[in-house]
C-alpha cells in the first residue's frame, strides 16, 4: 500500500516539474506551452489534492471502519482489536482543510510556473545570442 501510495505522489510531482520544461525543450510558443502545461499541472493538482482523501478511505474500507456508525462504537465493530486505534487515527486525519480548498492554494501557487520555465528560456536564448554575437 505505500509503494502505491508513493507512486502516485511521484508521478504526479514529474508531471507537475516537467511538463513545462519539456514543452520549452520542444520550442513550443508561449500560448501553447502554457495550454498543455496549465492543464496537465492543474489535473494533477486535483489528483494530489484527491489523492491522500481517497487513500485514508481506501485503507478504513480495508480495515472494516464504518464511517457511517453514529458512535465510536459502531464504527470499530468490524475492525480488529489490534488496529482500532490505527483505524481512529486515520478516520480523524480526514478532518480539517478539504482536498478542494487544497488543490485552489495548490493551483495559485504552481500556474506560474511555466511562465517562470518560458522567462527562463527567453532570458537565456536573448543572453546566447548577445554573447555569440560579440564573438563573431
Amino acid at each position: 500500500m505505500e509503494f502505491l501510495d508513493l507512486s502516485v505522489k511521484l508521478l504526479m510531482l514529474l508531471t507537475i516539474v516537467f511538463t513545462p520544461v519539456y514543452c520549452v525543450y520542444k520550442s513550443y510558443s508561449y500560448l501553447k506551452l502554457y495550454l498543455i502545461s496549465a492543464s496537465l499541472i492543474s489535473l494533477a493538482i486535483i489528483s494530489g489534492a484527491y489523492w491522500p482523501h481517497f487513500y485514508t478511505g481506501m485503507r478504513l474500507d480495508l480495515l472494516g471502519y464504518d464511517p457511517l456508525g453514529f458512535s465510536e462504537c459502531e464504527r470499530l465493530k468490524k475492525v480488529a482489536p489490534e488496529m482500532r486505534e490505527i483505524a481512529t487515527q486515520l478516520y480523524w486525519s480526514n478532518m480539517g482543510v478539504g482536498w478542494p480548498l487544497k488543490a485552489l492554494i495548490w493551483m495559485v501557487i504552481l500556474l506560474p510556473y511555466p511562465s517562470i520555465v518560458w522567462l527562463f528560456k527567453f532570458s537565456y536564448r536573448k543572453l546566447m545570442n548577445k554573447f555569440c554575437a560579440k564573438n563573431t
